[in-house]
């Protein structure tokens, strides 16, 4: 039934519509999973544990960005071009990927416990280091899946391992087990999809006829963890700096409206893992592409916002009402979309160089240095609404940045004669 539906959407459809269609069609499921899961946690364990969840999970995808350094990501853009790579670059990733998570790591623990950042809960620290590992060796077969361009396969384990950690918490609930239990059955769960994916990882593996080239690895690697931690850091240093801020009471009102309004956020997920490997080997026409995805993502959106006013307090409860913050999350997550797009564009298109370095070294500089200075001085000014606002705020400074960037290096490719 589900192979006849993606075919219908699909059978008219270019290569990389096609996996768009497809991907967001498994992430669907994956959002509804990610939705079920919080509702579980908000109603079985109350409001406060529904922010520190939160605050788990934003602060560990956050310090993953710095612990994989790019490194999986580099992976994805170097076997989409010639996937005989695929070993030759292990010599290289395994010491590297070693070497990042213990220094960030050690760095994330050492920094939370001295400004006190972290929950008064015991093993937190724990179940933080457990995560990171476990979810290197998640995201580095994910990222070989995508490589090959196998992105349903790559979503459909992200789905799974959601899945099983929902059942994970219905069962530490009957036990009566605490909170901290849920962060290392995440983990627990994450650990089994990546064990089942070995096998289709070990069929994908080819012997390797060419070596990689360290230096080109290096710098397509920097480039990228630039990128990812200018995207993803627009979403979780908001709840960073609300749990610090504010109280965990308040992160699991967010959260929970979050949750609803994440769905129009679905869609920039889906960008970086489909658009960025293929405009690797491809060129996108930047107007009629983005007339396409604003004709479909402004409607998209208005149903999202009506869909959080009503279904919040059905499932979360009467208390999670809140009037303005949905309208400040869905305008914000509109816009991520349309950086999310320009972005993989940018980033995919183009190859290491000084003016794309400046171009994405500005971009990091927004995500991690302003937008939280903008976060900081909205939510002690306004409280949880100004973590949307200043999200806002710095993505539209994100979008002009990127829109100027693909131009400029677009036209320097012409004049150079490479286009």
């Amino acid at each position: 039934m589900l192979k006849k539906i993606l075919y219908k959407l699909t059978k008219k459809q270019g290569e990389t519509s096609t996996h768009l269609i497809k991907t967001f069609f498994v992430y669907g499921f994956f959002t509804l999973a990610v939705l079920g899961s919080r509702v579980l946690i908000a109603r079985l364990y109350g409001q406060e544990s529904l922010g520190i969840f939160t605050y788990f999970f934003s602060l560990v995808s956050l310090v993953f960005l710095f612990t994989s350094f790019g490194l999986p990501e580099a992976i994805t853009q170097t076997i989409v071009k010639d996937p005989s790579k695929l070993k030759s670059l292990w010599k290289y990733y395994l010491p590297l990927i070693t070497l990042t998570t213990i220094i960030f790591t050690i760095v994330t623990v050492g920094i939370t416990s001295y400004f006190n950042l972290n929950p008064a809960l015991s093993y937190f620290n724990l179940a933080v280091i457990v995560y990171l590992i476990i979810y290197t060796l998640f995201y580095t077969n994910y990222s070989i899946f995508r490589g090959y361009k196998k992105f349903v396969l790559g979503s459909a384990y992200s789905l799974i391992g959601r899945v099983l950690f929902i059942v994970f918490l219905i069962i530490a609930y009957l036990l009566s087990w605490k909170i901290i239990s849920l962060l290392f059955l995440l983990s627990l769960s994450l650990l089994i999809v990546s064990l089942l994916a070995l096998p289709q990882l070990i069929k994908l593996a080819v012997k390797a006829k060419t070596q990689v080239n360290l230096k080109k690895f290096l710098h397509l690697a920097f480039s990228l963890f630039l990128m990812q931690v200018g995207f993803y850091s627009l979403r979780f240093i908001s709840e960073i700096v609300i749990g610090y801020l504010v109280d965990f009471q308040s992160l699991g009102l967010y959260s929970a409206h979050s949750s609803i309004t994440n769905t129009v956020r679905l869609v920039a997920y889906v960008f970086p893992v489909v658009v960025l490997p293929m405009a690797v080997i491809s060129k996108f026409k930047l107007k009629s592409s983005l007339r396409k995805i604003l004709s479909l993502l402004i409607p998209f959106s208005l149903v999202v916002l009506m869909a959080a006013y009503i279904f919040v307090p059905l499932f979360y409860g009467v208390e999670y009402k809140s009037q303005n913050l949905p309208l400040a999350l869905v305008f914000s997550s509109t816009l991520l979309v349309i950086y999310s797009y320009l972005n993989s564009v940018l980033v995919g298109e183009n190859k290491f160089s000084k003016f794309y370095l400046k171009i994405i070294g500005f971009d990091f500089v927004l995500s991690l240095l302003v937008n939280t200075l903008l976060n900081i001085w909205l939510v002690l000014k306004w409280g949880i609404i100004g973590a949307p606002i200043a999200t806002a705020i710095t993505i539209l400074l994100k979008i002009g940045l990127n829109l100027y960037g693909i131009k400029k290096m677009r036209q320097e490719r012409v004049v150079s004669g490479k286009i």
